[in-house]
This record gives C-alpha cells, sequence and structure tokens, in this order.
C-alpha cells in the first residue's frame, strides 16, 4: 500500500489506476474512492510523509549524503579549493571512496567507463571554472555515448561583488554554459539546502533513457553554509523507463523481417546498454539475419567469430549479405552515417526500433519506426514471429538465409586470417600476429578497453567478444576525442573486478592520457596495458594519403612521425608505479601475455609495449618538419 501511495503522489499512476489498484487488492469501489479522497486531503497516515531523512548540516554534508543515499561508491575527482567544504563532508564517510585523477580529463574517462561497465550513474566532482573546461574532450565522448554522469564542479561566484575573479567565470557569462552542448543538461547552484534537490535531479537525468551526462556548478556558499533539507533514497527519483511498443508496429516488423528476401540487422549501443544483447542475437539467430554494427561504437559484443557477423561495413560491389539488402533494421542504433550509405543501402526499406527517438528518422526516411524499450521490444518481436509464422516456415526461411550468409562470413574469415598468416614473425612485429596472440592468451571473459584505430594501429579481427558475461567483451567511445583510454581502463576495473581488463592503446592515444597510470597504481587496480607502438598517428596519415595530393605524392606527412626522440612507455609507466616491458620480436609476444596476465592476477597493474610496423599508404615515411631555435640572419625552420 505505502508503494501504491508514494507512486500515485509522484506521478507514476494516475487516479484511475490507483483506483483500479487497490480495487485489486479486495477493496470494494467505495473504499477504494475514501482513500483516493484521503490521499488527495493528504490525511492518510504515513502518506503525505516524505520517504526520506531530514538532515542538518553544511551544503556539503548534505549533497554528500544525498550521493551515499543514490548509491554512489566511487567519487571520481580531480580535487580543488572551492570544493573544500564537500571534502570535508567526506572524512566521516568513509564508505565513499575518493578515486583520483591528475587530469580533470583522466577523470570524466574514468567514469565514463565506470559506467558504461556498472550501468549505473557515476558522480564525478571537478575544479571550478578553469576544471570544467578542462573536461571538454572526454565530456564530448560522455555525450555522444549518452553516459550517465552526475558530473559536478565549485563555483567561484560572479554574480556577488566583483565579477572578474579568478577560477570563476569570465564576467556576463554562468561556469554550466563552458560545456552546455556537451550534457543534457547544465546549471548552477548557489543556495545550500538545494545541494540534495540538485544532485537528485541531476542523477534522475543522466540516468534516464536516453543518458547523458548532466553538469552542476555549486558556489562555495552553498557547500558550506548550515542547512536543513530532505535526503531521499535513490528508489525515490530514479526512474526505470520500460515503454513497451505498439502491438500493431511490432507485428509489422516481424511480418517484413519473415517476408524480406535479404534482410539486414543493424545493432547499436542501446541493445547493449539494455542487457538486450543476447536476445538480439538470438532474434538474428532464429531467422537467419545477418548483422552488422555501427562503426566506433561504445559496446563491441560481436566479432568475426560470430557466423552471422559482417563487422561494420558494409554496401559496395559484393554480393549479398555484404550488400544489396531489401530490408535494413536498425535496433538501437543511430543511423549509417553518410559515408555508410551507398546506393544499395539507401534503396532498402529501413525499419528502425528503440527509445532514443532522436536517433530514429534522423537522416532519411523511414518505412516504420517501433518506439519503444529494446529487450522488451525485442521479445516481443520474437513472439508476434512465432504467431505469423509455423516452427516449419521459420526452419526454413533461416537455413536458407543461414547458409548464404554463414558461406560468405566463412569465406571472408579465412581470407582474412591467411593474409594475417603472411606477416606473422616478421622483422619488425605486424599489428596482426600481436591480435591473433591475444585471442590466445587472454582471460575467456576478458574486458577490452580500446582507443585505438580499429583495423589500423591494433588488430582486434582474431578476439571472440560474444554477448555473454562469460565472453570477451569490448568498450570504446564513439566521439573520437583522445584522452579517454588509461583513465577508462581503471574506472572499468574498478566496475569489473573479478574480469581480466585489458586497456588496447595506440601510442598516439596513450599520450593524452599518460598520467593515469598513477591512478592505476595508487588505487591498486590490476589492468593489462597493451602498448601498440608504431611511432605515428596513423590514423591521420592513411586520411592524409588517401586525400591523394601533394603529402602523398612526396612522402611527407606533416605532425605525424613520432619517433626522434622514441618515447619509452615502460619507463614512463614505471614512474608512477605501472611495472612493464617491451617487446620487439614476434617470438616474445606470446611469453609476454602470458606474464601481464600473471602479474595483474596477482594484484598488479602492467604494462606491454609492442614495437609494431606501419601499414597502409605512406608507412614507411619518417619525414617531419625540424624547428630549431631561430638565428639571427637565418629561417627558423629548414
Amino acid at each position: 500500500m505505502r508503494t501504491l501511495i508514494r507512486d500515485y503522489y509522484d506521478g507514476r499512476v494516475s487516479r484511475r489506476a490507483f483506483v483500479g489498484r487497490l480495487m485489486a487488492t479486495g477493496l470494494t469501489a467505495a473504499a477504494a474512492r475514501s482513500v483516493l479522497q484521503a490521499a488527495d486531503l493528504g490525511t492518510l497516515e504515513g502518506a503525505a510523509a516524505a520517504p526520506g531523512t531530514l538532515f542538518r548540516g553544511t551544503g556539503g554534508e548534505l549533497l554528500v549524503e544525498q550521493i551515499k543515499a543514490a548509491g554512489t561508491r566511487y567519487i571520481f575527482t580531480n580535487p580543488g579549493s572551492l570544493e573544500v567544504a564537500f571534502f570535508d563532508a567526506l572524512i566521516d564517510r568513509p564508505e565513499l571512496e575518493l578515486v583520483v585523477g591528475l587530469h580533470e580529463g583522466i577523470v570524466i574517462a574514468m567514469a565514463d567507463a565506470y559506467h558504461k561497465v556498472s550501468r549505473q550513474p557515476a558522480f564525478v566532482n571537478v575544479h571550478a571554472a578553469v576544471g570544467t573546461a578542462q573536461i571538454a574532450g572526454q565530456m564530448y565522448n560522455a555525450h555522444f555515448d549518452g553516459s550517465g554522469l552526475v558530473v559536478t564542479a565549485g563555483m567561484s561566484d560572479n554574480t556577488v561583488g566583483s565579477d572578474d575573479m579568478v577560477l570563476a567565470p569570465r564576467p556576463g557569462f554562468s561556469q554550466s554554459e563552458i560545456n552546455r552542448q556537451f550534457t543534457k543538461i547544465a546549471w548552477d547552484v548557489r543556495t545550500g539546502a538545494s545541494t540534495a534537490l540538485a544532485a537528485r535531479r541531476a542523477y534522475k537525468l543522466a540516468g534516464t533513457v536516453p543518458g547523458g551526462p548532466v553538469y552542476v556548478a555549486f558556489s562555495t556558499g552553498a557547500l558550506s553554509e548550515s542547512v536543513e533539507a530532505q535526503v531521499l533514497p535513490r528508489e525515490a527519483f530514479l526512474v526505470e523507463a520500460r515503454p513497451r511498443a505498439a502491438a500493431d508496429q511490432v507485428e509489422a516488423a516481424a511480418r517484413r523481417l519473415i517476408e524480406a528476401s535479404r534482410p539486414l540487422l543493424l545493432l547499436g549501443d542501446e541493445v547493449f546498454k539494455a542487457d538486450a544483447a543476447d536476445d538480439a542475437v538470438a532474434l538474428a539467430e532464429m531467422l537467419g539475419v545477418p548483422i552488422v554494427t555501427p562503426n566506433l561504437p561504445a559496446f563491441n559484443y560481436l566479432s568475426a567469430t560470430h557466423p552471422l557477423y559482417l563487422g561494420t561495413r558494409v554496401g559496395g560491389d559484393r554480393p549479398y549479405p555484404y550488400a544489396g539488402p531489401d530490408l535494413i533494421v536498425q535496433i538501437g542504433a543511430r543511423e549509417m552515417r553518410a559515408n555508410q550509405l551507398t546506393p544499395d543501402l539507401t534503396a532498402a526499406r529501413y525499419i528502425a526500433i528503440g527509445l532514443e527517438t532522436d536517433m530514429i528518422g534522423r537522416t532519411r526516411g523511414l518505412d516504420l519506426a517501433v518506439v519503444g524499450e529494446v529487450k522488451v521490444t525485442i521479445k516481443d518481436l520474437v513472439d508476434a514471429i512465432g504467431a505469423l509464422a509455423t516452427k516449419d516456415r521459420i526452419a526454413r526461411i533461416r537455413d536458407e538465409r543461414r547458409a548464404v550468409v554463414t558461406a560468405a562470413t566463412a569465406e571472408a574469415r579465412a581470407t582474412r586470417l591467411a593474409q594475417a598468416r603472411k606477416v606473422f614473425n616478421q622483422t619488425v612485429i605486424h599489428p596482426d600476429q600481436v591480435g591473433y596472440e591475444m585471442e590466445q592468451a587472454l582471460e575467456a571473459n576478458a574486458l577490452l578497453v580500446t582507443e585505438n584505430a580499429p583495423g589500423l594501429a591494433g588488430k582486434h579481427d582474431f578476439l571472440s567478444y560474444g554477448p555473454g558475461a562469460d565472453q570477451k567483451q569490448n568498450i570504446g567511445h564513439g566521439g573520437g576525442s583522445l584522452g579517454w583510454g588509461v583513465g577508462a581502463a581503471v574506472g572499468a576495473k574498478l566496475a569489473a573486478p573479478d574480469r581480466q581488463v585489458v586497456l588496447s592503446i595506440g601510442d598516439g592515444s596513450l599520450m593524452y592520457s599518460a598520467g593515469g597510470f598513477w591512478s592505476m597504481a595508487r588505487h591498486s587496480t590490476p589492468v593489462l596495458t597493451v602498448v601498440w607502438n608504431n611511432h605515428n598517428y596513423q590514423t591521420v596519415r592513411n586520411g592524409a594519403y588517401r586525400y591523394n595530393k601533394r603529402m602523398t605524392a612526396t612522402g611527407k606527412f606533416p605532425g605525424l612521425y613520432l619517433g626522434d626522440p622514441d618515447i619509452d612507455f615502460v619507463k614512463l609507466a614505471e614512474s608512477q608505479g605501472v611495472k612493464g616491458q617491451r617487446v620487439t620480436s614476434a617470438a616474445d609476444i606470446g611469453a609476454a601475455l602470458r606474464k601481464g596476465t600473471a602479474e595483474t592476477r596477482a594484484g598488479q597493474p602492467y604494462l606491454i609495449e609492442f614495437v609494431v610496423s606501419r601499414v597502409g599508404g605512406g608507412a614507411d615515411s619518417t619525414w617531419y618538419q625540424k624547428v630549431r631555435p631561430a638565428v639571427k640572419g637565418a629561417p627558423a625552420t629548414r
């Protein structure tokens, strides 16, 4: 009864539904109406009381109490002096653990990966306006992936006295404006009694589909003043949205999947977030439908080892299943980007399924849109298929499609492996061999945290990802802003302490977040870091080569060669408390990976630097423009 009354007061149950549910408990209609009247008057015993507790203390203490009540364990932070009232409140609350990063971008990456693995809102505190500005690159990634982050900061209030203050927003501006475009919502709080309310609002918005970062700036005065306010438990304000799609839309989608000659499933990040990866793969297997995933997904739970998986690139001159579909069913995904939409894909009929309506019908017309929570909708879709076709017909459709698809994917896998074997055991290690041996050496359910260009510096073609928790999986970021990897690995390990966590990162990416090794050692997070060192910004170089003008003709790619001097990644990590080794011979790959796995099993982070060859156009180029201090009468560069 108390839960029902709370749902009524919170607006989750209508008046009609409230009465109906009362009658379902055995009350007469008259009695139910009497309870409704009492609820409206607020005279039900205990009904009008808030479900939380009254707290007295500073605004910072109130904020911390509400964070704790929201279920938070870790506070990801780079601390500052304007937040002293917040940090002072943590002294008597050791159950809240402080995870420190040496740069605000690293802190956001930690929280981002923690959220992606735990699927819970992650709490961050950074320092004032300047710390807020320095989180921008990783806030971009988190917003792009819809990660549920509650990001807070102290604030030097420029609306009191002078508006020209150190560490404050510039005159005429608000601190919450700095990264507003990378948030679901952002605002400033200047009263201490509002800190708990603001925190609840932030958790609610960050965690409600579609998720995303929320930013709140608390003034120093708000955090330090004495206040009295309610602290509510998480169930009183966190919302779990599982709306069901319309039955007629589900039936229409099911009918088209049955009747299509060459269907294709596009599975996106929303599938994994909804814990529906197993369900989505089962749907594909039920009808023998090939699967493609978006380029640069945040979650990778399929690999070439699955016979229906095509990868991330389809279209062009190849035959079906790699091109020529007559039906594309997008489930929980962004639509294919313009550079992916070859004419044969554009011509296909298109169905979109999911809750993130801003990603449905965004760039192209749809034949059908099915709005509903992904996991529930897939189950309804399976039921609808079963109702529309007999088991024999479904089996016949599955077997006919599967024969075509699996033959194509098997041929592609065999071709890819044959190509890779040709470059094994070269003088300079080829990335293909590192990727191949990682599959043999890593634990069966290893969680990879990836920040390198797929198919370029790091090769993951041979890793056997799967949707189950007992299989390897991979998280990354779709936004493309570098500096995510090292911090993300720390956050992922905190969220999955019982899984092997492997950071797979390119040399260029690593230098954006190299200070994160200190956090890895400080917080005893035994991550195995695999650095693919090819001394190059290889993704950019490949793009420059494809441009096919002066850079391609001369073999000169400005700013892209990262040798001279070479960075010693083992010493870089060791200076921060992480041991490691450098591998230059293909014969040593397997032993190094086994050593790294043993070290992390023993509770110590470990780094392996693989010196690998560059691949793609212009790979042989080591040219760079030499810059020297200007000398009188001589040019500054030559």
